[in-house]
């Protein structure tokens, strides 16, 4: 092609010295025909590789859902082997001295905050020692709440 004829190609715009140059015709550059026999198998590689990474994605999230759902029932869990243990001791300070062992104590503060021991003890006698049996159940926030937990605790003792 022409010098001249590569010039005419190209068109100037504005009235001011012309600023803006863009082509006056649509040129496009031969496309070789390896090139063009791929036919668009890059819009479905990278379709393919946004749905896969997606689904990664969504299997992360409920791995990570499920996990920390797994770690708060732990939690709640041990609150209330916690209270019902707690109630133990108390029982077994209760049967000792000759106190009443059946109460409900609820925790109010501390890393048992929230958490109630139900207590109650019974005692029977066999060849003429006292046998003390003491149940306490723990329990953390209400039966109605997705974390509730309760944990029952069993204990026989000879003082």
């Amino acid at each position: 092609m022409h010098p001249e004829q590569k010039r005419d190609k190209w068109r100037v715009a504005g009235s001011e010295g012309g600023r803006l140059v863009f082509p006056a015709t649509s040129y496009s550059p031969p496309v070789p025909s390896r090139i063009r026999a791929q036919g668009g198998f890059a819009i479905a590689a990278a379709i393919f590789l946004i749905v896969v990474l997606a689904l990664l994605a969504a299997g992360m999230v409920q791995i990570s859902s499920t996990s920390h759902t797994s770690l708060s029932q732990e939690y709640t869990s041990a609150r209330a082997y916690l209270a019902a243990r707690s109630g133990l001791q108390w029982g077994m300070y209760q049967a000792i001295y000759g106190g009443n062992g059946n109460a409900t104590i609820t925790f109010s503060s501390g890393a048992l905050a929230d958490t109630q021991a139900g207590v109650n003890s019974s005692n029977t006698t066999i060849d003429g020692d006292t046998f003390y049996i003491i149940d306490a159940n723990g329990n953390y926030g209400s039966s109605n709440d997705a974390e509730y937990s309760r944990r029952r605790l069993r204990l026989r003792f000879n003082p």
